[in-house]
């Protein structure tokens, strides 16, 4: 089944921070943060560190384990070569497990290459759109030759829930571009996506490997777990694409996760703790300075608008009616947000431009969409997909405003745009039957080859901007006699 997001039942029920199992590329312990005493153990903890077993859970944390522990803030916090290990040095990597309890992982210490500052690799700012795309390619390129994964991709997610590859670096000739493909919002689940607003990265190091169970007398909570054993569905979806091993880090905008930077290798992988850390760290620059500049042009959008909205003020003000001042608005309207038509609705009288006309039975429908909705606006890009008991109609866009002016008369805007043919491109098909495989819930995606969509009955989408232009529009239109 899936969601009305795209996304498939079966996978957000998933309850991923509770496996219970672990990577068994390392190994975790849990402790009590005021007793010291151990309550879970990984049941490969005795590879990487003498003295523990499956005996070991409810005794007190070794000594040379306690200064961790207590200085232990409640945040992620990474120490380099910091024990020895039987094989070889360990890092340490402390997390929060609960309010009582903290979780010690225990990964191999590996060498690495000299690292500049974080600040240091990128331009210190973007300014537009052209420095946008060339940062980000850059971006790519740097992590690809730090980590020497076959493919890095910048997965950039789409108001739909869908993602699209918008930049990407292979250094493995024959292995194929994902660049400019879609992928389906189903690949990624939503409770996957929430993981990755609350962890720095997520490191799957070889797919093939058997997990290493927890032991300990309850589940716990593994969020902000390194090594949180992987989704049996994502692990055949890794080997569908041919991908081993892979390292996520997140793009955050405005609490939301808005893109992924993702390193695949069809080999069993794992990079050093400081580099993943020194990347995190240049991602979080790069995150604050596309942060800045999206602030920036909301700021100039804002500015834009408000002057534009001001000559059109002091032109209603100055008009005997609103029928001297509506081809003037509807032009301007037309052009801001490219129409083919646009319909006010003010004081029981309908005032239209452009040459796309909302039928009489669809406009009925989408009138009432519109004023049912507890939202002011309502908007799509398919009429009939939203609103399949509209049969037949030109329009194919609509983007609705329903507000009551000062005066307490209710108005109505609809900005209409016409079918346009599309094409896009995507990974593989998105709509493959989610069937059942052995023991898995749903069978993921097999295929990846590029998979032409071409619709006919969508508009131009409506931009990220359209909501905020509205409600500008909006206050504007308040002034109508």
């Amino acid at each position: 089944m899936v969601t009305s997001g795209g996304f498939i039942q079966a996978c957000e029920q998933e309850q991923l921070h509770l496996s219970g199992a672990i990577q068994s590329y390392g190994a975790l312990l849990i402790a009590n943060k005021k007793t010291i005493q151990i309550t879970h153990l990984s049941t490969n903890i005795s590879d990487f560190i003498s003295g523990f077993d499956e005996h070991s859970v409810g005794h007190l944390v070794p000594e040379i384990l306690e200064g961790l522990i207590q200085n232990f803030n409640g945040t992620t916090q990474f120490y380099e070569n910091e024990l020895q290990g039987i094989n070889s040095r360990l890092d340490v990597i402390l997390n929060a497990v609960d309010e009582q309890h903290m979780a010690i992982e225990l990964v191999p210490s590996l060498p690495h290459v000299r690292l500049q500052s974080a600040i240091k690799v990128l331009p210190p700012s973007i300014d537009s759109d052209a420095v946008l795309n060339s940062v980000r390619q850059q971006l790519v390129d740097y992590i690809a030759e730090l980590t020497g994964f076959e493919r890095v991709m910048y997965y950039e997610f789409l108001p739909s829930g869908d993602g699209e590859v918008i930049a990407e670096c292979c250094q493995r000739e024959g292995m194929g571009s994902y660049l400019g493909l879609r992928f389906p919002a189903s690949d990624i689940p939503q409770i996957a996506r929430n993981l990755y607003l609350k962890t720095p990265w997520r490191a799957i190091y070889d797919a093939s490997a058997p997990t290493a169970a927890v032991m300990g007398h309850f589940t716990p909570d593994l969020t902000h777990s390194h090594l949180r054993s992987v989704s049996p569905i994502h692990i055949q979806y890794m080997r569908n694409m041919g991908v081993m091993s892979s390292v996520s880090w997140s793009i955050i905008g405005r609490n939301e996760l808005s893109a992924l930077l993702s390193i695949h290798d069809a080999e069993a992988k794992a990079i050093p703790l400081p580099v993943m850390q020194h990347l995190w760290e240049v991602i979080a620059q790069f995150n604050l300075m596309l942060r800045e500049f999206a602030a920036r042009k909301r700021v100039n959008l804002h500015a834009r608008m408000q002057e534009q909205l001001n000559k059109l003020q002091v032109r209603i003000n100055s008009a005997e009616s609103f029928s001297d001042v509506w081809p003037q608005l509807s032009a301007w309207l037309m052009n801001e947000f490219k129409l083919q038509g646009v319909l006010l609705v003010h004081a029981n009288e309908q005032f239209t431009a452009g040459t796309l006309k909302l039928e009489p039975h669809a406009f009925k429908q989408v009138q009432a969409k519109l004023l049912n909705s507890k939202e002011m606006l309502w908007q799509t890009d398919n009429l009939l997909g939203a609103l399949p008991a509209i049969e037949l109609s030109e329009v194919a866009g609509v983007a609705a405003l329903n507000a009551l002016p000062q005066s307490q008369q209710g108005f109505q805007l609809y900005l209409l745009r016409g079918c346009e043919t599309y094409q896009i491109s995507w990974g593989g098909r998105p709509d493959k039957p989610h069937e059942q495989q052995g023991e898995l819930a749903i069978s993921p995606r097999r295929s990846f080859e590029k998979w032409i969509e071409t619709g006919l009955s969508f508009s131009m989408p409506w931009s990220e901007d359209t909501r905020l232009k509205l409600m500008k529009v909006r206050l504007l239109l308040q002034l109508l006699k």
